[in-house]
């Protein structure tokens, strides 16, 4: 589906409604729980929080080193504006996990877990087999949660790790179900099988306004965060698309003189109607002079001469996202690469690449046996 500006800004609004409430739970946990105060940057010894439980107190500390680091990574940074970067962190990341698993569950990777709460087919499961032993429905829940958190962490603990220092607070049993009707609204419910979910909501959890503060406040980046906050702008799928068509589609659509189903499958390809893909050593004829003499649709349909390119074992074409934030151009590479990959062995296995002109090519036919071996082998 396209994401217009109506869904858009439905998303938008989904994220600004859970940032808040997650950010004003998170605040009240520092406040009560954790004796740290956002609003005024205070921040008491650990030594008068009698009340916290083992696993509470390593938080706590983990919390107040958290806070030390940021005071030394970023000087001249006050204890309330510190404070109020670690509940935006916090929140950012249990926002981007449950987002994370709904689309996880849209794609089938992952059991029903988010989209129907306690009523979820997996938590059903997990509630049978635990009983009572963790609590009321709202403790099971969350411990439920939090072994689906450590299952993933497993492929992307960057994101699930439940003891990074991003990640160690979760939201009460109230906020937690507000949340999940906010996640599982009817008007977003289609969002979670889209691959640009996740990247528009990276994008929507630092507001214009803030952007802008940041801006009038300083005319360059005053720290790392304002770095990335002011130069982070989601790339839409139209333009992933172009850009990985014409680059990495390109490459191996002139490897194979155009003779390739990326042609079809890459929509924003650009091609002419009369090209001439030349042979090695080969060399195009001079350009007539009288060209710029010549229309637009004319000088389309001149024919245009394509140097050689030889072709390379698809192992040794590899992608650099150097700004790579939520893998949008990564995720539409991998589409390609797939393909790719399964043309080389196509044509080496017919014996149409028999003496390829390349003197390093490998052959994929010599290290799988399958074409299935290799389609299971793709991912990695």
């Amino acid at each position: 589906m396209a994401f217009d500006q109506t869904t858009r800004n439905r998303l938008q609004k989904f994220v600004s409604q859970t940032k808040s409430l997650l950010s004003d739970e998170f605040t009240r946990q520092l406040q009560n729980d954790y004796g740290m105060d956002p609003d005024t940057g205070t921040v008491s010894d650990i030594e008068n929080l009698p009340h916290l439980t083992d696993a509470e107190l390593q938080t706590a500390k983990l919390l107040r080193e958290t806070v030390g680091h940021y005071q030394t990574s970023s000087p001249g940074s006050d204890e309330k504006e510190i404070l109020s970067r670690i509940v935006r962190e916090q929140a950012f990341t249990v926002l981007n996990r449950l987002c994370a698993l709904r689309m996880a569950e849209a794609r089938g990777i992952l059991i029903e877990s988010i989209s129907k709460g306690y009523n979820s087919k997996g938590f059903q499961l997990y509630a049978r087999v635990a009983n009572t032993s963790l609590g009321e429905s709202g403790d099971t829940y969350r411990n439920y949660l939090f072994s689906v958190f450590d299952e993933f962490a497993m492929d992307l603990a960057v994101l699930f790790d439940r003891y990074s220092p991003m990640g160690r607070l979760f939201p009460k049993e109230s906020v937690l179900l507000e949340l999940l009707d906010q996640i599982n609204d009817v008007e977003i419910e289609t969002l979670w099988a889209e691959d640009e979910t996740i990247g528009w909501i990276y994008q929507y959890f630092n507001s214009k306004e803030e952007r802008k503060k940041m801006r009038n406040e300083s005319p360059a980046p005053r720290n790392s965060r304002e770095l990335a906050v002011r130069n982070q702008f989601f790339t839409p799928r139209y333009v992933v698309e172009f850009l990985t068509d014409n680059t990495l589609g390109r490459i191996w659509y002139e490897m194979t003189q155009g003779d390739t189903r990326l042609k079809d499958q890459c929509r924003y390809l650009v091609r002419r109607p009369h090209e001439i893909f030349l042979k090695k050593g080969e060399k195009a004829p001079e350009q007539n002079d009288n060209d710029a003499d010549l229309t637009q649709e004319e000088l389309l349909n001149q024919p245009v001469h394509i140097e050689h390119r030889p072709v390379k074992d698809p192992r040794e074409i590899l992608m650099l996202d150097p700004a790579c934030g939520s893998m949008h151009f990564g995720l539409y590479a991998f589409d390609l690469f797939e393909k790719i990959y399964e043309e080389a062995w196509d044509f080496q296995a017919s014996g149409k690449w028999q003496g390829v002109d390349s003197e390093k090519f490998g052959l994929l036919t010599e290290t799988y046996t399958t074409k299935e071996a290799l389609l299971k082998d793709i991912p990695g």
